[in-house]
């Protein structure tokens, strides 16, 4: 029986879910604590397993898109309609592919919220 695209799409996203946490336990057993391996907050920013959800650097927690979406209960889609609107943070480019929020943005963000008897209708 041949498989749709969809089944094809989905068994490839699975497969790569797989690797990816194959690499992320070898990683995470190289930098076992007390054998040299220096806290997350001190390493450069390329030897940061890809799939961290959050990372500090200089104390300041680093936020993935999902992350965001839990924090605010926005969408993906809304979070970026609003960051072209200029009316969210704008994530800090770490790498060609990789974005990360400060927590710090996003939180001051949700507090300069209006509250719900302000809101211009």
């Amino acid at each position: 029986m041949s498989q749709t695209a969809d089944e094809r799409l989905i068994a490839f996203v699975r497969a790569l879910a797989r690797r990816q946490a194959r690499i992320d336990i070898e990683l995470e057993a190289q930098r076992q604590p007390g054998r040299g391996s220096l806290p997350p907050e001190t390493r450069p920013l390329d030897e940061l397993p890809a799939s961290s959800h959050s990372f500090q650097v200089r104390g300041e927690r680093l936020l993935k898109l999902r992350e965001v979406v839990s924090m605010t209960s926005l969408g993906s889609s809304t979070i970026y309609r609003r960051m072209k609107a200029g009316k969210f943070p704008k994530p800090k480019r770490l790498s060609e592919a990789c974005v990360r929020w400060r927590e710090s943005e996003i939180e001051k963000w949700m507090r300069e919220l209006p509250t719900t008897g302000s809101v211009n209708k």
